[in-house]
Order: C-alpha cells, then structure tokens, then sequence
C-alpha cells in the first residue's frame, strides 16, 4: 500500500493550522495571572447561570489597577455584585450608597463585606469608567467585564443598574434590577448576611 504524501502534508496542515488557531489567534479568549500566579481565562469560569438561593456564577475579570480578581476570592465575606457604567444616571446617582456601605463594613470598616462595581464595557469605555471612579474618590473595587459582556450575559444582565447580593458561601440571596435607593441596598446586604451563616 503507498502512502499519499498530499493527503499526509493536508492533515499536518489542517492540524497545525487549529492549534495556531487555538493558541494565538481566538480573539475571544482572553488570559491574565491571578495574584497566586496562575493563569485564568477572563470571563466567566463555570456554566452556571444566575438564580436566587443557587452559587453564584464564578468569574475572572481585570481591575481598573490592571490586577485579575476571581468572585470566588471574597469566600467568607458577604458581596454587592452592582454592574453599571459611568453614563447611566440611577448608576451614577447610587455610587456614593455604595461608597458608604463600602467604607462602613469594607474598607475601613469590620471587613466582612466587598463592594464590587463591575463596569459594564459593552456600553462604556475603561477610560470614562476610571474619569468617573477616581473623579468622585470612590474606593470600591472596579472591574471590567469582557469586551463582548460575558460576565454580564451569564448573570442575564438586561439593563443597568443591576445589584446580586451574594451570601459569604458564593449563593445569590437577593437581585434588584434597577437603583438600590432607600431602603433597597440595607435588605439586600441584611439577606445576604442572613444567608451566609
């Protein structure tokens, strides 16, 4: 039996070609190095999608300081998943409530809550984001979902602002679609904390 040498050389072809592919040219798939040094995909890191009293879904986004942070890093502290971007008005106005939640039981405060704005990049650019951050001295951390939203997707994000309290176990307790004004952030934060212990 002779070997064909084109159909060799084709197969040899069509294989190198996928793993170029793969590994220097899918533009969706985006990586960055976590603080323990490993390397993680950004997006989304599990197939779950959002649902109350469910985990919430894991992801790896980049910070405004350019550091890659996991949801699952802040296990044990109650979290305030808000998605936003620096044009929307009830966004805006509802910051400086989160600011204050943010340096009472965050920053300065018992450290067992994170506040965690998650900058919707579909609709907004890093640079108008970050002219709104540091222009208004809000501390929280800030993160960038991908180009293509997928973080904001998987947690069927369908207008701004959307706020997913999260309990210190990684469980979705509660959800508000649309601004966290009165009374709405305080229930949010006290279901997660009840939901945590």
């Amino acid at each position: 039996m002779q070997e064909n040498p084109r159909l060799a050389f084709l197969i040899v072809a069509v294989i190198a070609a996928l793993f170029v592919q793969r590994e220097f040219i899918d533009p969706h798939v985006e990586e960055a190095m976590t603080s323990e040094g490993q390397m993680v995909a950004l997006g989304p890191l599990d197939e779950l999608t959002v649902a109350i009293d469910e985990p919430a879904p894991d992801f790896a986004l980049t910070s405004l300081e350019g550091e890659t942070v996991m949801l699952s890093d802040f296990r044990g502290k109650t979290v305030v998943l808000n998605f936003w971007a620096s044009w929307c008005p009830p966004c805006r106005e509802e910051m400086p409530e989160f600011q204050e939640l943010w340096e009472e039981r965050g920053e300065h405060g018992s450290d067992d809550l994170v506040m965690i704005a998650l900058d919707f990049l579909v609709q907004d650019t890093e640079t108008d984001a970050r002219n709104f951050i540091e222009g208004n001295g809000f501390t929280f951390p800030v993160l960038l979902d991908t180009p293509d939203g997928s973080v904001a997707d998987r947690y069927r994000v369908r207008g701004l602002p959307a706020t997913f309290f999260i309990d210190r176990e990684g469980v979705v307790r509660g959800v508000n679609y649309g601004p966290v004004f009165g009374n709405l952030l305080p229930a949010g934060v006290a279901k997660a904390d009840a939901g945590g212990s």
